[in-house]
């Protein structure tokens, strides 16, 4: 499948532009990783990938997002960049979106760039690119119990907490909150400019 188009999409917040990368600002994105991204005790993520950071690994990931592409699964696991440089993640996945119009999100931001809001307007972002650019239904979030800033992220932009589940996470038991928001109750809070979005609806399911 060409999946080309999807290197023209640009969503820009007032501080913000969320697009795919180029192969270096992988690397440097590569770096801020390995910078930190949270406190060495605590594991925010379902699969454990900053206990062992390795830099092909890291590659491997995000070319497999658009290798393996097709529109009835997908993954856009796109960059944030503040003032040209990479600084975090912000993705959206689906299965069968045509048919359950419902997408997952999932980020995270280098630890200088936390505390200050670039969490919340990257995740309006790609919210806006879900509801408004790609007629998505619901959107659904998670977060472990100890994962607050998350859990505040998705309260400010308007999720409702739908029950939890146990996950194994290094091998301990951990409680995963479970987030739903409704195209109907969102509001962005911020202007979202969403460019280069329609040559590349076939590949969402969304034409």
């Amino acid at each position: 499948m060409n999946v080309d188009p999807l290197w023209e999409i640009r969503l820009r917040t007032p501080r913000l532009e969320l697009r795919l990368p180029t192969e270096d600002e992988l690397v440097e994105l590569f770096r801020i990783a390995e910078g930190g991204i949270h406190p060495p005790e605590e594991m925010p993520f379902l699969v454990p990938w900053t206990d062992d950071l390795d830099l092909d690994a890291f590659l491997a990931f995000h070319h497999g997002c658009w290798e393996s592409w097709t529109k009835e699964r997908w993954s856009l696991n796109l960059v944030a960049f503040r003032d040209a440089r990479p600084i975090g993640t912000q993705g959206i996945e689906a299965e069968n979106f045509a048919t359950t119009r419902t997408v997952t999100s999932g980020s995270w931001l280098g630890k200088p760039y936390q505390r200050h809001g670039l969490g919340t307007e990257q995740r309006a972002a790609v919210l806006e690119l879900a509801f408004r650019g790609l007629g998505a239904e619901r959107a659904l979030s998670g977060a472990h119990h100890y994962n607050v800033s998350s859990q505040r992220v998705s309260a400010k932009l308007g999720y409702t907490r739908t029950g939890s589940h146990r996950a194994s996470v290094r091998g301990e038991p951990v409680e995963h909150y479970d987030y739903s928001l409704e195209r109907v109750h969102w509001r962005c809070p911020l202007p979202v400019q969403l460019e280069g979005l329609e040559p590349a609806l076939p590949l969402f399911g969304a034409a």
